[in-house]
């Protein structure tokens, strides 16, 4: 996912395709400071030390802004020791290694999902981030975090500071800020939420950047925001007006506070999930009927088609005092990731075993589903001690 690939900094602004032509013509662009002697010695020394090699790295934003504040000469905001930063294996770091970080990067990111959803959010102090993790675990969609070519540093939001950066830009409504890693595109995505602390009553002009950059015309996007009293009207109102938008659905603003629960009420509400009461997976325990909310994985969805046809009973084991697990009849499609379970969370487990929590856990999952309205407490009390049979349909 990522098509658009934009790096600016206060000192010079390379495009990708600059970058491109650079790496053709085996040559090294003269607009960013070539590496001096002691750098390139230190560059040696550098990457001697890695561990690490290009070809397994997993690279980022971040990664792009280090090796380009080396080769800038700036002081490192992190241990540069290890990092797999010679991407063409010359023994330096020069600008031909940015351009070729910048185009691994694109190629990493650039996998189709199967998802509809995407969830999109800028976060400098973190509390966005926060609303926008619950949302991606209540939606199972994609996500995408807007990082600043420029970071926002501490005293660039001092708001009692009328010079400070966040005012200058807020004050005015032209500032485009530079975002460090664009996504290549959201074709694939029917829904897009959009998130964003309220900086002077309105979203961040770094917001407007990344709306600016693509097409929303047939999308349904949904704003969020983070703000300690100001509203999300006017936000909203500005996002309407800049880019045209094919459904735009009210959004909702939170505190800093917020727990998951109070966003999985706002998102219940959401027009997205009219007509979806009934798309329910069925599990019977103990003579006690459950419902769960299904995810959206292609796992779940084969796990949907297969108990239409008929129901399926499951005898689940007891493991390490949080979970119950058993084997499927059949495999399904896995996509796996890490994750940190909750109560009542229902995830596959090596492509054909069905494990449900009434615990947490850390491991390599693949959403099935959550268990409606129950408590860890209740669950366990529910599933009791030892091995438990119960019968799926949807």
């Amino acid at each position: 996912m990522k098509n658009l690939f934009l790096l600016l900094t206060s000192v010079a602004v390379m495009s990708f395709s600059s970058c491109i032509a650079a790496s053709e013509n085996n040559t090294v662009s003269t607009e960013l400071s070539a590496v001096s002697l002691n750098e390139t010695s230190k560059a040696e020394t550098l990457a001697a030390e890695g561990t690490e090699t290009s070809s397994s790295y997993k690279y980022t934003a971040q990664d792009v802004r280090n090796l380009q504040d080396f080769i800038l000469a700036k002081p490192a905001k992190e241990e540069l020791a290890g990092k797999p930063y010679d991407m063409n294996g010359d023994d330096r770091w020069d600008t031909f290694d940015l351009c070729l970080m910048r185009r691994r990067i694109l190629e990493d990111t650039a996998s189709k999902s199967d998802k509809d959803t995407l969830v999109v959010y800028f976060s400098r102090t973190g509390n966005t981030e926060k609303i926008a993790q619950y949302l991606i675990e209540l939606t199972n969609a994609d996500s995408y975090v807007i990082e600043a070519s420029v970071p926002y540093t501490d005293d660039d939001i001092k708001y009692q500071d009328d010079s400070c950066r966040a005012n200058k830009e807020q004050n005015d409504k032209t500032v485009r800020p530079g975002i460090a890693v664009l996504l290549p595109s959201i074709d694939g995505y029917d829904t897009i939420f959009l998130g964003y602390p309220i900086w002077w009553g309105q979203e961040p002009r770094i917001i407007d950047t990344f709306l600016e950059s693509y097409d929303f015309s047939d999308k349904t996007v949904i704003p969020f925001c983070t703000s300690g009293s100001s509203g999300i009207a006017a936000s909203e109102k500005n996002i309407a007006e800049l880019v045209p938008i094919g459904k735009q659905l009210e959004g909702r603003r939170f505190p800093a506070s917020a727990a998951k629960n109070y966003v999985k009420a706002w998102y219940d509400t959401l027009p997205l999930n009219e007509g979806k009461e009934d798309m329910k997976l069925k599990i019977s325990v103990n003579g006690t009927e459950l419902t769960a909310s299904l995810a959206d994985s292609a796992a779940a969805k084969e796990l949907a088609e297969k108990l239409k046809a008929e129901p399926v009973t499951v005898t689940l084991n007891e493991y390490g005092g949080f979970e119950k697990v058993g084997k499927l009849p059949w495999a399904l499609t896995k996509s796996d990731e890490r994750i940190v379970t909750e109560a009542g969370d229902i995830m596959l487990y090596q492509g054909n075993q069905m494990t449900i929590f009434y615990n947490s856990n850390t491991w390599s999952y693949t959403k099935l589903g959550h268990i409606d309205n129950i408590t860890g407490e209740q669950l366990s009390e529910l599933f009791g001690k030892g091995n438990i049979t119960v019968t799926l349909s949807y």
